[in-house]
């Protein structure tokens, strides 16, 4: 099995539920969005499961609350204490955490703003309603509504600049997974035999998990390709036939048997 890189979704917050657009806003997870993360880490994290602790090399998270959160209680971390380097500030913080049973993830979580959500701008809390009628009472969009992967947001950020951060982090992460890989006749380059297939967890929001996805694939933003995770949700990217070189977004996964059934 190749290496992959699960895309999660923080759990609701107040502007979830409101359907805002929120980027900046540092809302903290409300209590079904703690709900919902607690069900997913159940479902989800542990020996044998879809995101297996101990296959895990390295988790990205937003500066915002809400990821930090989502992080904490999915419980990947180290022994009974998680580790968040912020790269801004070059500071690392550490957050106690319940006793953790089975496989642990000894990965570095990295607090990095080049998986940050869409800096909506001057649309920061309105619901994309509000923006369109906004847009049209300054004459904007005749010729279609408001789609933010081609429009951007006044004040905040463009299509392009999001995808500028994205395809730095994306590339650090391709360069993370070469350095356990081997190259095959042919061109190909897949994990070493005698190496374990290492994982990268990705903690973010809506928007920028989307765009993170579209550029993984090697698709523009402008191309508004509608890709939805739900809060809480799983999403993953990964490899065709393994080789490194050919990215390609997981549309689904079969179930794969224990291999601790007796």
């Amino acid at each position: 099995m190749s290496s992959r890189i699960f895309l999660i979704r923080h759990g609701e917050t107040e502007g979830t539920r409101g359907m805002q657009h929120i980027s900046t806003t540092d809302h903290k997870l409300s209590t079904e969005g703690e709900r919902q993360v607690e069900l997913t880490r159940e479902q989800y994290v542990g020996g044998g499961k879809l995101i297996d602790p101990k296959r895990v090399s390295r988790i990205y998270i937003t500066p915002r609350i809400r990821d930090r959160q989502t992080c904490e209680i999915l419980r990947l971390g180290v022994h009974q204490h998680q580790h968040f380097y912020d790269r801004t500030t070059k500071q690392t913080s550490t957050t106690a955490i319940p006793p953790t049973t089975g496989d642990i993830a000894e990965a570095t979580i990295q607090i990095t703003p080049s998986l940050g959500e869409w800096d909506y701008g001057e649309y920061e809390g309105l619901t994309t309603d509000q923006i369109r009628e906004k847009r049209g009472q300054k004459g904007l969009d005749k010729e279609g509504p408001w789609s933010i992967w081609k429009a951007g947001c006044p004040g905040g950020e463009n299509p392009q600049q999001v995808s500028d951060r994205i395809d730095e982090l994306i590339a650090e992460m391709r360069e993370l997974l070469k350095s356990t890989s081997a190259s095959w006749p042919g061109g190909r380059i897949v994990p070493h035999v005698n190496e374990e297939p290492r994982d990268i967890v990705c903690i973010g929001s809506g928007q920028s998990l989307a765009a993170l996805a579209m550029r993984w694939a090697g698709l523009p933003l402008k191309c508004g390709v509608r890709l939805l995770i739900e809060t809480a949700g799983v999403g993953i990217l990964g490899f065709e036939d393994e080789d490194l070189e050919q990215p390609a977004i997981i549309l689904g996964r079969r179930p794969v048997a224990s291999k601790f059934v007796s």
